[in-house]
């Protein structure tokens, strides 16, 4: 049971199916790594310190990085195609659309998956967010942030994933939020002390490091970090 990582299932799966088996729940060690699973559904926060082998993902041995162009556009066309970078072939090829144009978008990977956060559709600014599944070639809608963003920042950190800042159609924005993967919810953090919008984000031993952007009156050189 040590090897299988049950902190990547879900909270359902494991309180109907794990919990209730009694090969589990009769065993004291088996227990602690259900208790250890849980623990790591319900306290985000805390993913960093409960880190360890069964909370990563499995790499496929022999696996290229792949470098993804997601979206984009002008004034006079937003787009929803995408393109990988194949760096043993040193070729671009196209991968499946979005399901929304989106322009000034963030955009973070979580294990096997590419998120596509916000953004602009040429006509409004966003709250949806889709992922991109790299086995199935195909994107599919996630839950939406809780306030609409374009030119955001966004990464990711211990298996969760932050928007910052950005623009919501009427004002630059400082306020920030977090997405769980493994409970498909969103969670107000604390907002950045400036507003920053075209703001980039970045993480670095555990933190979250916010630099630049624009206030919606002069270019910003400040970094703040969460």
């Amino acid at each position: 049971m040590k090897c299988v990582r049950l902190p990547l299932l879900s909270r359902d799966f494991l309180m109907s199916n794990v919990d209730t088996e009694l090969l589990v729940r009769h065993h004291s060690e088996c227990k602690d790594l259900l208790i250890e699973a849980l623990k790591y559904h319900l306290m985000p926060e805390q993913r960093g310190v409960l880190s360890n082998s069964r909370t990563r993902p499995r790499r496929c041995e022999g696996a290229s990085t792949v470098l993804f162009a997601v979206g984009g556009g002008s004034l006079f066309a937003i787009h929803g195609d995408c393109e990988a970078y194949d760096t043993r072939t040193d070729r671009w090829h196209m991968v499946a659309s979005m399901s929304t144009r989106r322009a000034r978008v963030g955009v973070a990977a979580i294990g096997n998956k590419l998120y596509a956060v916000g953004g602009y559709d040429g006509t409004s600014d966003l709250a949806t967010v889709e992922s991109y599944d790299p086995v199935t070639n195909s994107w599919q809608p996630e839950v939406s942030m809780g306030t609409r963003r374009s030119c955001l920042g966004v990464a990711a950190l211990h298996g969760l994933l932050y928007a910052a800042g950005g623009y919501d159609g009427a004002s630059c924005l400082n306020s920030a939020e977090r997405y769980d993967p493994l409970t498909g919810t969103w969670t107000s953090i604390a907002a950045m002390s400036t507003r920053r919008r075209y703001v980039r984000v970045a993480t670095l031993e555990g933190n979250l490091y916010a630099v630049g952007g624009y206030d919606s009156s002069s270019h910003l050189a400040t970094v703040e970090k969460s």
